[in-house]
């Protein structure tokens, strides 16, 4: 990579630094709500499908 590419690229990356922004402390925590909601809900269905899945292989 030459010099130039790596000054190319570090314009590009400061311009994305730029153009983005922080969320607020309530937007932060509605999504880590939202997220930790998700994660134990998938958390559970894979829970509830070994249940059953087991079940099944000691019948058959």
């Amino acid at each position: 990579m030459g010099l130039e590419q790596i000054q190319d690229f570090a314009r590009r990356a400061l311009r994305v630094l730029r153009v983005s922004y922080h969320p607020t402390n309530e937007e932060f925590n509605t999504t880590a709500k939202i997220t930790g909601l998700g994660m134990v809900l998938v958390g559970m269905i894979g829970y509830i499908m070994t249940v059953v899945f087991t079940f099944i292989d000691k019948l058959g």
